[in-house]
């Protein structure tokens, strides 16, 4: 038998991992037997020094006359996998195909094709072989390059607010590729990387994929510590093959993106009132502290639990005077504790709501006049700072008490015990004086005349 080889490039890669496709053309055959049947050998030459490496001829595989597949040695893997194949498509048309060319597959192949025929005792014999030229296969080994551009999408102006920011990736000479993302961040330019992340945290902060070459981090309820520069690095990773493990083709890192706000705490104060400023002895006193909060941070606004305040309550004797005593305070537990004074009154402070407390004075006595005032410690929790932060020191007016000497009724229970001893003691001599004269004078009184017959004669 005789026939000509052609081989030709059906898929002719531009770049790694695309696929190639090889057709190997049987033409011109003449004088093959009845019955007799041509088989393929592929063969493949490196180019010198493209992998580093000598120049090397090596085996792909071949089908036989029976159309059995005897892979090559170093392309068995590949072959049994399926991400190379070598098919007869037609009686006198070969393919050798790869699914993702790899940067070792550039070089020379030719494929060898040759004529079998059964001889006389039924034995499959090699009866003629014919070699196409060689076909070159290579493409420009550009290095996959990576671009990530970070940008902000949600900005944290205040302490408690989400960050959100989105990374791009834009690449070349890459192909198809998975990523891996970090996510990094430093205190300033020319700082070093942030510490870990806090466990108790890590809820708040989400990083997902948002599209094929898009992620995404929040960071939910920032805070004075998260003040920083922020931004991805992102690693492409390609399999030669599918099966096989990831291989590591490039990486980048996006721009800086920075979250910078100031601490907006509330701001806080506070006032002192009562309704009466005098009272009268053994009458209770009520004076009531009230504060007000504008100003806050979103967490002390919204929650009313995010937001504490210990009071204590001085007293001064003498108008403007210097001398200024604690009588009683609750830290902002709700702890109440009452200070030793010169006063046989008795005191307690109510809570009648978050920004309001009253300091009653109960059985006042002369003792208790004079100035009172308030002093509150806010405390509230920050949303900057995730703990909870003691606000400046906040100072009332003065309010003067004044206990009223009542006149009357200092004097009515002496003038009563005096009228009534008055009267007990008169009552008491006009009865002695009765009973003594009843008793002394009984013997002198008048003799009644005698009832003899004879009369007394009575002389002038």
């Amino acid at each position: 038998p005789s026939f000509t080889v052609n081989l030709e490039a059906l898929l002719n890669p531009q770049m790694t991992a695309e696929p190639t496709e090889l057709a190997c053309h049987v033409t011109n055959i003449t004088h093959l037997p009845l019955g007799g049947r041509l088989g393929v050998t592929w063969g493949h030459t490196t180019l010198p020094g493209l992998v580093g490496g000598p120049q090397t001829s090596n085996s792909i595989g071949s089908l036989d006359g029976k159309g059995n597949l005897l892979p090559g040695a170093i392309y068995s893997d590949r072959l049994k996998s399926g991400v190379m194949s070598l098919t007869r498509v037609h009686p006198d048309t070969f393919k050798l195909r790869f699914l993702r060319t790899q940067e070792i597959d550039m070089g020379q192949y030719v494929c060898t094709v040759s004529a079998w025929s059964v001889s006389s005792q039924g034995d499959v014999m090699n009866t003629a072989q014919a070699e196409s030229a060689p076909l070159v296969v290579r493409w420009d080994t550009k290095r996959p390059t990576l671009n990530v551009v970070a940008k902000r999408l949600r900005e944290a102006s205040v302490g408690g607010a989400t960050f959100e920011m989105s990374c791009a990736v834009a690449t070349e000479n890459l192909g198809e590729a998975g990523y891996s993302v970090l996510v990094q961040s430093q205190d300033s330019l020319e700082g070093t990387h942030g510490g870990a992340t806090d466990p108790n945290r890590r809820d708040s902060l989400v990083l997902t994929k948002a599209g094929p070459a898009e992620f995404r981090f929040r960071l939910v309820g920032v805070q004075l510590s998260d003040r920083g520069f922020y931004w991805c690095v992102i690693t492409a990773w390609t399999k030669q093959q599918p099966g096989q493990a990831w291989t590591r083709a490039t990486s980048a890192e996006s721009n800086k993106v920075k979250i910078d706000f100031q601490e907006n705490g509330p701001s806080f104060s506070v006032a002192i009132q009562s309704d009466t400023t005098s009272v009268y002895p053994w009458e209770t006193a009520k004076m009531e502290c009230s504060l007000s909060v504008s100003g806050s941070s979103p967490k002390t606004s919204a929650h009313t639990d995010d937001l504490a305040y210990e009071v204590r309550w001085f007293f001064t004797r003498l108008r403007g005077g210097q001398t200024t005593t604690q009588v009683a305070s609750v830290d902002r537990f709700g702890v109440v504790r009452k200070d030793n004074r010169n006063s046989s009154s008795d005191i307690s402070i109510e809570r009648k709501d978050t920004h309001t407390y009253l300091l009653n004075i109960h059985g006042t006595q002369d003792s208790d006049s004079g100035e009172y005032h308030c002093v509150a410690t806010p405390w509230y929790l920050s949303a900057s700072t995730g703990s909870w932060t003691q606000a400046g020191e906040l100072t009332s007016s003065r309010i003067f008490l004044t206990v009223k000497f009542a006149v009357w009724d200092s004097l009515k229970l002496p003038l009563l015990y005096g009228v009534a001893a008055s009267i007990g003691v008169g009552l008491f001599s006009l009865v002695f004086g009765l009973v003594c004269a009843h008793c002394c004078c009984r013997n002198t009184m008048h003799t009644p005349r005698s009832r003899n017959k004879l009369m007394d004669l009575e002389l002038d």
